[in-house]
């Protein structure tokens, strides 16, 4: 046949799979002509993908900032409103600060009666006259009891005792429930001061200033209360735009409750930490910092006049001085607390922080300490320390007492028991702390130790509580050779009163009254000292 088949030429038509074999075997595949254009085709993808890449993280990027401008604008209008609220505040504050009430109009006085002749009349009143100017002799139902009770030993007279003070050698023979020398805590409301400015300041005998166990007139708890409002208002002004004290407030509080933190025992241990506090002081006492004054009076427990030779006699201090006074305090309250409960000898470094901190002549006012402050403190946390009772069992007892909440419930009797020998270990390390060889004066002498103690083991049986005694035993246990050091004899008479003669008062279910007792027999067998 002269025609081929349609097969045969069909087989003809080369295939994709021959063109890539047949150009495989092609001589010009390692040409230099084909890499080139192998690699210009590479890079072109690559081009194509690393740009799709970019376009994505563009992208994402643009959404991020989006991101960031929203939120940056909620916390502006965020701070907007907390501007607007404290403005809102302050201006109602002064508005009512500028309202005042007016006074009713006093009644006029009635007019005296006309003078009568009428001769009884005459006679009555010439004898009225004779007898107003006879003193008043009281009745002897008006005359008080004197009570007899010893007094403590003679100390010196740098650590606020009376070089008269003697107390009897106490024998065998004394009587088992015995008093001791000092009255019950009680604080008398502050009186206006009669004395001229220009007149020197005296400094009252402890024996003179007591304390009434009465909440309505407990100056204590006044300036307890001024404090916390002092905080406030200081809070309040940090927070105002273009206050000198906007941020530094609380950098302040941090930097001394750390430094307290770090007090340790050894000689020079805390040096650094007792600089550091005392350069803050300064600082705030020169103003550097500018805060308000503040009347100084409201924080001290009895009225002051100007003392000769005193740094600061006016009327007023920087507010953010007392305020670093009161963070002092709180962060000695709280070592106390959290590290003496267990450990009883840490008491030592923070007394001795506390006797240096409030004798420092740069740091008090019309020539006496601020102490009152950390005492407004021990006050509310301690009571029992200044002759308040309380039934632990009660609700109202136990407010009485300073038995601490956890939100709505009590703390365990554990925990309650550790915070209580906490602060009376802390108590006893500042109040019996020696000023014999020192040049500066004691701002809270061994006398104050004597008072908590006789307002505890006085106490009658039937109103004793299980916190007395653990504050009682943490106040003699380590501290018993400088009790006997300031007190002699008296000590010993009051240390029998309370390690053996008080726990007799205790009820069946007063479980820490044997810690007591104990260390009764601890002090005989290690010390030598047999009180019964």
């Amino acid at each position: 046949m002269t025609r081929s088949s349609p097969l045969r030429g069909a087989q003809l038509v080369p295939s994709p799979d021959r063109a890539l074999r047949s150009s495989f075997l092609l001589d010009q595949r390692n040409t230099e002509s084909s890499h080139l254009d192998a690699l210009s085709a590479a890079q072109a993808e690559h081009t194509r993908i690393r740009q799709a890449a970019i376009r994505v993280y563009e992208l994402h990027e643009l959404k991020e900032e989006h991101q960031r401008i929203l939120d940056e604008e909620r916390r502006e209008e965020a701070r907007l409103r907390a501007e607007a609220q404290i403005a809102a505040e302050e201006k109602k504050l002064q508005e009512l600060k500028a309202k005042t009430i007016p006074k009713p109009v006093p009644p006029p006085a009635p007019k005296a009666p006309p003078p009568t002749d009428h001769p009884a009349a005459q006679e009555a009143a010439t004898r009225a006259t004779q007898e107003m100017g006879r003193p008043l002799e009281p009745t002897p139902t008006q005359r008080e009891p004197k009570l007899q009770l010893p007094a403590p030993a003679a100390v010196p007279a740098q650590n606020g005792l009376g070089a008269g003070q003697r107390a009897p050698a106490p024998t065998q023979q004394a009587p088992a429930r015995q008093g001791l020398a000092l009255p019950k805590p009680s604080l008398p409301p502050p009186q206006p001061d009669s004395r001229r400015p220009d007149q020197p300041a005296t400094r009252a005998p402890p024996q003179a200033q007591a304390r009434v166990s009465n909440p309505a007139v407990d100056r204590l708890i006044q300036i307890h209360q001024a404090l916390k409002q002092l905080r406030k208002d200081l809070t309040l002004q940090s927070k105002a735009p273009g206050s000198p004290l906007k941020g530094k407030l609380g950098a302040f509080r941090r930097e001394i409750r750390g430094a307290i933190g770090q007090l340790t025992g050894g000689k020079g241990a805390h040096v650094q930490s007792t600089d550091k506090i005392t350069s803050l002081l300064r600082e705030s006492l020169q103003n550097q910092t500018l805060s308000p004054p503040v009347e100084v009076g409201r924080f001290v427990e009895h009225p002051r006049s100007p003392a000769e030779g005193a740094q600061h006699n006016d009327a007023t201090l920087p507010a953010l001085f007392v305020y670093l006074i009161n963070v002092c305090a709180k962060g000695i309250i709280g070592q106390f607390v959290n590290e003496c409960g267990a450990n009883p000898k840490a008491a030592d470094p923070i007394g001795v922080f506390t006797a240096h901190l409030f004798s420092h002549k740069d740091f008090q006012w019309r020539g006496q300490s601020l102490i009152d402050i950390l005492l407004a403190k021990f006050r509310v946390v301690c009571p029992v320390l200044f002759g308040f009772r309380g039934n632990d069992k009660t609700e109202r007892g136990r407010l009485a007492i300073g038995w601490r909440k956890d939100g709505p419930a009590w703390i365990t009797e554990k925990s309650h028991n550790d915070r209580m020998a906490g602060l009376g270990a802390g108590f006893a390390a500042v109040s019996l702390r020696d000023f014999s060889k020192s040049s500066k004066v004691n701002p809270y002498p061994p006398v104050h130790y004597w008072r908590a103690f006789a307002g505890i083991v006085n106490c009658p049986a039937n109103e004793t509580s299980n916190t007395q005694y653990v504050v009682l035993r943490a106040m003699i246990d380590g501290h018993e050779q400088r009790f006997l050091n300031f007190f002699g004899n008296a000590a010993v008479a009051a240390l029998r009163l309370a390690l053996v003669e008080f726990p007799k008062k205790a009820s069946q279910n007063a479980s820490e009254a044997g810690s007591l007792r104990a260390l009764a027999e601890t002090l005989r067998t290690e010390s030598g000292l047999a009180l019964a």
